[in-house]
């Protein structure tokens, strides 16, 4: 028996898009007209994945993550390098950023894997985390820490609720700091440089701390009320770096201020609490569906917000939505298509 649409989940995720759209077009028409085109697709995609039966991803987790992992390869092979980084295949017309497919199937598998084996036992918590290192390898390799790390934080969030014990943490913490450290060391030198100009921006304000630094000041300058739609500096005289991607939040902050970027993180905190409130009273595998595409959004969302605000590293991270870029929004609606397909289904 199919519920009702959930119309308050989808303004939701409509407003959100909105807000993306009009900081896109002050600061390029042309992105904005290819925001818009992505989010026409996208919304397809969240429609026509709405009507599908939840449940047929739990049999087809396995060959979608190693789909996944495929396309991952792929990279080393066909991969186009921008930036020193080989993230995108380019297949004409589309870039494709096979990490964030990487992350969708992640949650899928991950869902399927602890919906029959509990987390609280200590040898599955570490099967799935098992499971989810390939992908992160491949995504750090690229190199690209910031998503290689998003993958441990989807693990979190679903083993978590998965019966996760927090006697398990030490552990866990024991694994986290050693791989850190292991991590530090494989880092390229100008992921090393991120790292230090993060703790101090002003050591080379020109250099790896130029990012942090005119991201703070956007952010400070919009003040309570912002100084209005396309007039930021930073942003519109391009002071501020990828001002319509990564550092999209303090695009949003400089032209709308205080008051634009909290209306903002309202919504999407809404829409978030939305989307868990679907888990109550499902199965196990739609329960941890839930939490996994909550928690990709949460983590996302926190860390491109931190290190616009200059308490986070720069990463190549994005902000849910509202950042330019057609993969991260097309897997985005595509899970939140997945929620859709949930919140359809009657109730036990």
């Amino acid at each position: 028996m199919r519920k009702t649409w959930d119309w308050l989940l989808f303004v939701q995720i409509l407003a959100v898009g909105t807000i993306s759209l009009l900081i896109i077009s002050s600061i390029s028409k042309s992105l904005a007209t290819n925001q818009l085109i992505f989010w026409l697709l996208g919304l397809i995609i969240f429609y026509v994945f709405s009507q599908f039966d939840y449940l047929s991803w739990k049999n087809l987790a396995i060959p979608i993550y190693i789909g996944s992992l495929i396309l991952l390869l792929a990279l080393l092979v066909v991969g186009t390098p921008i930036r020193g980084s080989v993230r995108w295949i380019d297949v004409g017309f589309f870039r494709i950023q096979p990490s964030e497919i990487a992350k969708a199937a992640s949650i899928i598998i991950l869902a399927a894997y602890y919906s029959i084996r509990p987390a609280s036992n200590l040898k599955n918590l570490f099967g799935g985390l098992v499971i989810i290192i390939p992908a992160a390898a491949l995504v750090l390799i690229q190199p690209d820490i910031g998503n290689s790390l998003a993958f441990f934080g989807i693990w979190f969030g679903i083993a978590t609720a998965a019966g996760f014990r927090f006697k398990h943490m030490a552990a866990l913490a024991i694994i986290a700091a050693v791989s850190i450290i292991l991590l530090f060391e494989l880092l390229a030198p100008y992921q090393r440089q991120r790292i230090e100009s993060f703790v101090n921006p002003g050591s080379d304000p020109l250099g790896t701390g130029y990012n942090i630094i005119q991201s703070k000041i956007a952010v400070g300058s919009g003040g309570l009320w912002g100084k209005g739609y396309s007039r930021g500096s930073q942003s519109q005289l391009k002071f501020l770096p990828e001002a319509e991607s990564d550092f999209i939040f303090a695009s949003i902050a400089e032209q709308l201020g205080f008051l634009g970027a909290g209306l903002l993180i309202t919504v999407f905190s809404w829409m978030v609490i939305r989307v868990l409130g679907i888990a109550k009273n499902r199965d196990k595998f739609a329960q941890l569906l839930i939490i996994g595409v909550a928690s990709f959004l949460i983590l996302q969302f926190l860390v491109n917000v931190g290190m616009n605000m200059g308490i986070l590293p720069v990463t190549g991270i994005t902000l849910p939505m509202v950042s330019y870029g057609g993969s991260s929004l097309l897997t985005t609606l595509f899970l939140l298509g997945l929620v859709f397909s949930v919140s359809q289904k009657s109730t036990y």
